[in-house]
This record gives C-alpha cells, structure tokens and sequence, in this order.
C-alpha cells in the first residue's frame, strides 16, 4: 500500500483532516516565503542568514510580512477554481477568463510584475481593445503568449512556476492526467516555452502528491515526459541535489528557480517529525532559498509551496504568519478560508456532517 493510500479517508471518498492542512499549508508557507524573499529581490547572495527575516524594505519598499505578484497571482489562480461550477475544474473557460480578467485588473497596480508576463499581459490587453473588449480572455492572453514565444524563443521566465501549486489544488483527488491539465491550462496563458510548462508540470504533481501523502519527490511527474525531456530533467534534479542553491545564479530562468528550491529543500531531507523540527527545517530551507539571491521571492515562494504541501501550515514560524499580508487585502486567515473553499468538494461526508 503507497502512503497515499494510507492517508485517504477510510471509504476513500474525500481528504483527510490532514490532507487539507497540508493544501492549507502549500499556500500559507509559498505565501511565506514570496513575503521573506520580498526585501532582497534584485540583489545578490544574502551572505548573512541571520540578515533574512520578515523585514520588508528592498528595492519596491515592501512592507514586513507583504508578499508580491508570486502570491496576488495565485490567488486569483484559486479564486477562479471557485468560479468553475461544481468541480472547480481551472479548464473550464469561465475560469480561464476570470484568471485572464483579474490578473490584468491586478496588473494595472502592481509595482512589481515579471518581464515576460507584463509583456504578455500587454500583448493580450491590446488584442482585446480591438475586439471591442473591455478586459482580456482567456484566448487574448494564449494568443499573447504563443506570440511571445516566437519573438522571444528562448525566454523561459519562472513567472509561472510560483503560482503551480494553486493550480493544482483542485486536482487533488481527481485523475493525474486532470491534474495535469489543470496545470498546463493555466500556465499557457501567460508561458509556453517547454521548460515552463514541464518545470511546472513537475513540480505541480510533487505538490499534489505532498498534500496525499506527505512525501517530497519532484521526479514524481517524470513519466510523464517524453524520454529525451525526462533524463533532461532527471539530470536537472541530480544536479540541484548535490550542488548549493547560490550555484543557481540564472534563477530568473525557470530551470534555475526549480534548482534553487529544489536544492533548499533536499538540504533538509529526509524531512524530521516533531513540530520543532519541521518548523526548523522550513525556516532553514526558506532562508537558504532567499539566500541564493536575485529572484528571492519567487525562489523562496516555490520553496515554501512544496515543503508547506508536506508538512502544513504550522510549520511556518507563528510571528511568520501572523506578519503575512497583501493583496487584495488578505492575511492568513484570508487564505486559509479560499484553501478550505477550493477543497470543500473534497470533504468527505464524516466532515460534512460534524
């Protein structure tokens, strides 16, 4: 019997208590770490972990706790699932155009927004205005972005990478392949590049197998490529696992961050028991995340969004969490209340009832 299997309820007709904390936990703990990596974004290697706290500050003058565009965008990722009818199924297309029409309402005040999706988002926003459309589609941002591609063909920006985990989310009890749609779904609207949509594939499935099973394993996704691209990827992996995350200096690529996160969190595995120790090891893998330097926040959000997956949200420090806000206007217990709604179909029928 998997571990999977021996986390699900005892009919096998939804999750478990602690299956949704670990899907309350993925969210809260990337939310964590976009917050911490926030300060030092633009800038080289934190040479001091004792420097790296919920300080706020750095280059766009972020406020202490406020997380950035990772995390506004998984939001509306999460948000949009709720649009989708009963199964908050993210291929449905009035999910699409509420991810398209929100994100580009976001966009217009953000003050910090990936090169590649701002240039997408663009793009999109001006093939609508001639279709006599006030906001994008869903279709305007595709468009956009299999553009961008072919002006930019070697662009593979990780500005998709940080909002995987939300994609997933509601796939956690539906088939690998619907998870995996899911995910690609919602990263082409905005990156199309191979390594974008298989970086995400990976490590949207190794959140999802997190949540059931409590299990760290990025190659988890790997059958699922086609074998050139998985022994590509599988010595990607190899790689991030014997190597610092400072070694990843190109972290704005997407292949990068992957290697960064990756590389914080085998440092800390095999994960400990004990909540002390779990909470040591998320501090310790997030730090050293935002440590690498340069693209901190999303190096350290796609940390967060995995590690959270396994261990849940308490092992996020408390003055961590308490601190954590931003748009549009959440704290913790915002997004634990969109967490517990995107998974409520999931619940099985002894929760409903108590």
């Amino acid at each position: 019997m998997s571990a999977e299997d021996t986390t699900t309820t005892s009919n096998g007709s939804g999750l478990t208590p602690i299956q949704r904390r670990r899907a309350i936990g993925s969210v809260i703990a990337a939310a964590t770490g976009d917050a911490l990596g926030a300060p030092f974004e633009f800038q080289g290697p934190v040479l001091d972990a004792e420097d790296i706290d919920m300080i706020g500050g750095g280059v766009l003058g972020w406020q202490p706790g406020e997380w950035t565009d990772d995390t506004a965008m998984a939001i509306v990722v999460l948000e949009a699932s709720l649009a989708a009818g009963e199964h908050h199924d993210l291929r449905i297309p009035a999910a699409q155009d509420h991810i398209a029409r929100e994100w580009y309402s976001w966009s217009l005040g953000t003050p910090d927004i990936g090169s590649l999706t701002s240039h997408v988002m663009r793009t999109a926003a001006d093939s609508a205005r001639e279709s006599g459309h006030y906001a994008p589609r869903a279709e305007d941002f595709r468009r956009a972005a299999r553009t961008a591609h072919t002006e930019l063909p070697a662009n593979a920006g990780n500005g998709s990478l940080m909002r995987a985990h939300a994609s997933v989310l509601p796939y956690l009890l539906s088939s690998e392949d619907d998870a995996a749609a899911g995910i690609e779904t919602v990263c082409a609207l905005t990156h199309v590049h191979p390594d974008t949509l298989e970086a995400c594939l990976l490590w949207g499935l190794a959140v999802r197998h997190a949540v059931r099973s409590g299990e760290v394993d990025v190659r988890i996704g790997l059958p699922r490529l086609e074998a050139q691209r998985r022994e590509l990827w599988a010595e990607r992996i190899d790689e991030a696992e014997i190597s610092a995350p400072v070694s990843f200096r190109r972290n704005g690529w997407v292949v990068g961050a992957f290697q960064v996160a990756w590389a914080a969190i085998s440092a800390v595995t095999p994960l400990p028991e004990g909540k002390f120790a779990q909470r040591d090891a998320m501090v310790t893998a997030l730090k050293v995340a935002v440590g690498a330097g340069y693209d901190t926040d999303t190096v350290a959000c796609i940390t967060g969004a995995l590690l959270g997956a396994a261990l849940g949200p308490k092992a996020v420090p408390p003055e961590w969490r308490r601190t954590l806000f931003g748009w549009p206007g959440y704290g913790v217990e915002e997004l634990t209340s969109l967490v517990e709604r995107v998974i409520a179909p999931m619940v099985g029928p002894e929760e409903q009832e108590s």
